[in-house]
């Protein structure tokens, strides 16, 4: 067979590896992008898995895609409709209690004062710390060149704020939030941000991190909001492959990359499952770090440190998705019936941070949970065609799940595991499985052996300390850049890690980019970042007043002064 060429070959048609694609072929690289399935989006895809009804089968809703991206790439233009109902998230628990957190911050707080008086202020000076947190990490998430722990560490106790850094990157979630938040079921709600894909709970140092991770994302530049993408998270795939199909790039699902050929410690392509040699200068691989390097590249190519910090990659923490076709909506203990916000958004049932502390005991046994938290949404409540008339699709979550069980595999406890979900469903919403027409579920095994994530981890690894920054998925390498020559990591498990958020790809073009320009890049070549310091937001130093504070708290709880309050937190540039 002739053996064809380009510029670029990326690996994978996930939302980074797309995203790099498109950067590449903006900077005029003939880039090809080859997928291993029959549809492009990896864990950013809308499935028919139940007959009739579409979902997005792992993401499901889009808070983290970063505004620059969306800016360059226009991807309205091709098809992706991002939008938001009145609704953030909701938490329901067995006694009936609820918490509707609406988009709309004065909403919120007069929710936050009806379950627990006095919590709003708390609330509020959580997020202001939040806000400030994400001020000093911004440049860097971009940063195609990410700093080392100890210059990220350098930049908070520059700005003033080595307390931040601190409750940020060393505490675990149950103690941050105890310094803020005084209601129950506000700390149990929030807690959920930082257990997503975790190994371990609400106890265990460093996992605060992982709410910040997710939290600092924004939408229309409100920060911690979320979008839908109308048809599911695989419009916005489809939005990047229309994308980069109109810059020339070729995009070639059903192909399954062997290996990447490696020619004098240098990357030259990539042989694919039948044999067929594709052949590049360039490798960007969207695929994880074990993937990437212990499976698609010989290890005998790769330094032997390297090799074995890769073999102690941590890709713990995992979660799985039951999917239930409904014939009516369903209507849950202590609320109103009909339609409500509990529909309309993210909603938590029994986020108790008792009940995480009991998931991270089962995980660390190998154990299916029991009592657990469930996360869900309705999509089909606000955007009808993905079902059939009159009928909804309950997309369910459950976190901190163990890849490995004790007693068997996750085929062995896939129907067990799928029963106790719609049995603790009934806990909530009462005769709930009644009207259940059919299930779908997608197991932490699942996640690796169907959609490529190692370890049922979907941020293709874990988040934690010692894989943060340049030091993600190794330290000394540059995050992108591989020790050899022209191969490239544009996905999760490279800077700044998972979520849909895209910088991981937009990061690893640029790093390539940069290197075409310089004339290639070996790992004797010393990176450098030059990152601003900024001085804390008007808004967060009037806040720190105590009387001033106290007017900004109650300025922030009154609806007439909602457009104001917008304005002046809304996110600059």
């Amino acid at each position: 067979m002739k053996t064809m060429s380009w510029d670029a070959i990326v690996i994978g048609a996930g939302h980074n590896g797309l995203i790099a694609a498109n950067y590449l072929a903006d900077a005029g690289l003939k880039t090809l992008v080859l997928e291993r399935r029959e549809v492009v989006g990896g864990a950013t895809v809308t499935e028919e898995l139940i007959p009739g009804y579409r979902m997005s089968s792992c993401s499901y809703v889009s808070g983290l895609l970063h505004p620059v991206i969306l800016k360059d790439l226009q991807l309205s233009n091709f098809g992706l409709e991002l939008y938001q109902t009145d609704m953030g998230t909701s938490s329901i628990l067995e006694d009936g209690r609820h918490l509707h957190l609406y988009r709309e911050l004065a909403k919120a707080l007069k929710e936050i004062e009806r379950v627990s008086p006095g919590a709003s202020d708390g609330f509020l000076q959580f997020g202001l710390r939040l806000e400030r947190f994400a001020q000093l990490t911004r440049e860097i998430i971009l940063s195609s060149e990410p700093p080392s722990m100890s210059t990220v560490m350098q930049i908070f106790e520059e700005s003033g704020e080595a307390r931040l850094f601190d409750e940020f990157f060393n505490l675990s979630i149950r103690d941050l939030l105890d310094r803020y938040v005084s209601s129950d079921i506000l700390s149990g709600l929030m807690t959920f941000l930082g257990v997503v894909s975790v190994y371990g709970g609400p106890s265990t140092p460093g996992w605060a991190f992982v709410y910040g991770h997710h939290a600092i994302g924004e939408v229309n530049g409100q920060m911690g909001a979320f979008a839908f993408a109308r048809g599911g998270m695989g419009s916005i795939a489809e939005a990047l492959a229309a994308r980069a199909r109109s810059k020339g790039v070729e995009i070639l699902t059903n192909s399954s990359v062997a290996s990447v050929i490696i020619e004098r410690g240098e990357a030259r392509g990539v042989v694919l499952a039948d044999g067929t040699e594709l052949r590049a200068n360039i490798v960007a691989s969207n695929a994880d770090p074990v993937t990437t390097y212990r499976h698609l590249t010989d290890p005998k190519a790769l330094p032997d440190d390297f090799v074995k910090a890769i073999s102690t990659f941590d890709t713990r923490g995992s979660m799985a998705r039951v999917f239930l076709a409904v014939d009516k909506l369903p209507q849950f203990i202590g609320s109103s019936t009909g339609e409500g916000p509990e529909h309309r958004g993210l909603t938590l049932l029994g986020a108790e941070t008792s009940a995480f502390e009991r998931a991270a005991d089962a995980q660390r046994d190998g154990v299916l949970p029991t009592r657990f938290p469930i996360e869900f949404i309705i999509q089909t409540v606000h955007d009808p065609a993905m079902g059939p008339a009159g009928k909804h699709l309950i997309s369910t979550g459950i976190q901190q799940l163990p890849y490995e069980l004790a007693g068997g595999t996750w085929d062995d406890y896939r129907d067990e595991f799928t029963a106790s979900v719609v049995k603790r469903l009934d806990d909530f919403s009462p005769g709930l499985s009644s009207t259940v027409e059919a299930t779908y579920t997608i197991t932490p095994l699942d996640l690796e052996r169907e959609y490529g994530m190692a370890g049922g981890n979907i941020f293709h690894g874990a988040l934690s300390a010692g894989q943060l920054f340049g030091s993600r998925p190794v330290p000394g390498v540059g995050s992108y850049r591989s020790p050899i020559r022209g191969l490239y990591l544009c996905g999760s498990g490279a800077h700044p890690g998972g979520g849909v958020i895209g910088a991981p790809g937009r990061n690893a073009a640029h790093a390539i980019i940069a290197d075409r320009a310089a004339g290639g890049w070996t790992p004797q070549r010393s990176s450098s970042t030059s990152l601003r310091v900024g001085g804390a937001p008007l808004a967060h130093r009037v806040m720190q007043h105590p009387q001033l504070g106290k007017l900004g708290s109650w300025a922030a709880r009154q609806e007439a002064l909602a457009p104001v309050v917008r304005l002046l937190t809304k996110r600059r540039g």
